[in-house]
């Protein structure tokens, strides 16, 4: 364990038979002067007397005497391969000056495989991804190319900050910020933990951060990991639909039984429902479709969508205007169901089709819940399987309501024939096969549109 940069040094060092051990007893470490961000070096002194400096670049060269040629080039060379550079210089007594600059250190850290693939789901879902490195410039534009944060003719403007110090990032998390954009800011040094703190979430790494960077971040990556970002944001976003998508669901059986009972009462018809009906339907029937319906997994293309606005209530017009419509759609097939079955069957009787078939309704409509514009079928038939086997369980225990004695008189129920159990489920399919048609009919006006313009 330990800083990545020190252990990729005392690496390449033992592959050159120097031993850290060794030298530390021969010339054991008299003073140090420990990194920072605003000197951007560090250095050691030995006991023979030898001051040992690394760094950037820039910072040794003022402090240097002896610069051999090619520096220039050899860094050019260097950064543009995508390699982190270190100056190393070295000098006599504690002071750092009159040094003689002894070379350049290229170290490789490649993107994850995994990264990359992150980064452009990222741009697919709106999420603006911003560079913010002490590197030199040009290995920071050349890790943004590897990663696909920069696309051909891209301008780094505004996407790649190198030589960044604490405040140049703090800065910069204001600037987005003043821009009304929500930021995610990660980091693992200490240099970045003002920078976390002013984030609207601050995410420290978990393996290599700092321990005050941990404490001023509000979430801490435990693999390290940016693709685990990226797939939190996913699964936020899938967390966020399932919610919306059940409220409307549930709001819209609501609805549906509150014109029931208002059209009924209206038309001076009897009751359609009892009061312990509409308790089984809102704790049974609407209740373990709704459990099932926030399981779903996450929409395909929740990941292409744009990132919604902070202000942006849960239920907007087009959730209100669908809680509407489908509470009248399941209404009017129960209303009309009743008004039938007063006409060709006993009270009891009625009421009984009618509440079976308000139930078929919606454990079936539940279906077409899943998705707004995306069919049952699209969505994945059997990926949501506690709602096929919640959709089973209901229906059956439907049924059964009015066949098992003690229950049809509790729920003053009779029993139905077959074929009005075949036509309550009929009639229940009429809802989800009308939502299910809008879905294919917006999607053929959508279409239409888009080929429009070619065609005119």
């Amino acid at each position: 364990a330990g800083d990545p940069t020190e252990l990729a040094l005392l690496a390449a060092a033992r592959a050159r038979g120097v031993e850290r051990s060794d030298v530390e007893r021969e010339r054991p470490r008299v003073s140090e002067q420990p990194f920072d961000s605003d000197r951007r070096r560090m250095s050691v002194l030995r006991s023979d007397g030898v001051l040992y400096v690394k760094g950037a670049l820039e910072a040794l060269l003022p402090l240097c005497r002896e610069v051999p040629p090619g520096v220039a080039e050899a860094l050019a060379l260097l950064a543009g391969r995508a390699l982190r550079v270190l100056a190393v210089a070295e000098g006599r007594g504690p002071d750092e000056r009159d040094l003689t600059l002894v070379g350049l250190v290229g170290l490789a850290d490649p993107p994850r495989p995994e990264a990359v693939e992150a980064v452009r789901a990222a741009r697919e879902a709106g999420v603006r991804t911003v560079m913010i490195t002490g590197d030199h410039p040009a290995t920071a534009l050349a890790i943004a190319k590897e990663l696909g944060l920069l696309r051909e003719g891209e301008s780094p403007e505004g996407t790649v900050h190198a030589r960044a110090t604490a405040e140049e990032k703090l800065h910069i998390v204001r600037g987005w910020k003043a821009r009304g954009e929500v930021v995610a800011m990660t980091g693992d040094g200490v240099n970045d933990a003002p920078a976390l703190r002013e984030a609207h979430i601050g995410i420290a790494m978990g393996r290599t951060g700092a321990e005050v960077t941990r404490e001023a971040s509000d979430l801490i990556l435990t693999d390290d990991n940016f693709a685990s970002i990226v797939a939190a944001v996913r699964e936020g976003r899938g967390i966020y639909e399932n919610i919306r998508k059940t409220l409307v669901y549930l709001l819209a059986g609501n609805a549906g039984e509150l014109v029931l009972m208002l059209g009924a009462s209206l038309l001076g018809l009897p009751l359609p429902l009892l009061p312990l009906h509409l308790l089984w339907v809102n704790l049974v029937t609407d209740g373990l479709p709704a459990l099932a319906l926030v399981m779903d997994p996450a929409p395909p293309d929740v990941m292409r969508r744009p990132p919604r606005r902070p202000e942006e209530p849960m239920l907007g017009r087009r959730e209100w205007t669908a809680v509407l419509a489908t509470g009248l759609l399941d209404a009017a097939v129960s209303l009309g169901t009743f008004l039938w079955s007063l006409q060709h069957l006993p009270v009891e009787e009625a009421r009984t089709l009618t509440f079976t078939v308000l139930v078929c309704c919606q454990v079936l409509r539940s279906f077409a819940a899943r998705s707004v514009g995306l069919l049952h079928w699209e969505v994945g038939a059997f990926d949501n399987r506690p709602l096929l086997a919640v959709a089973a369980l209901t229906l059956a225990l439907q049924v059964a309501l009015p066949e098992v004695p003690a229950l049809a008189a509790f729920f003053s129920l009779v029993p139905l024939e077959a074929t009005h159990l075949a036509l309550a489920l009929g009639l229940g399919f009429i809802p989800v096969s009308v939502l299910e048609l809008r879905k294919l009919l917006l999607r053929g006006v959508a279409r239409a549109r888009a080929r429009a313009p070619a065609g005119g």
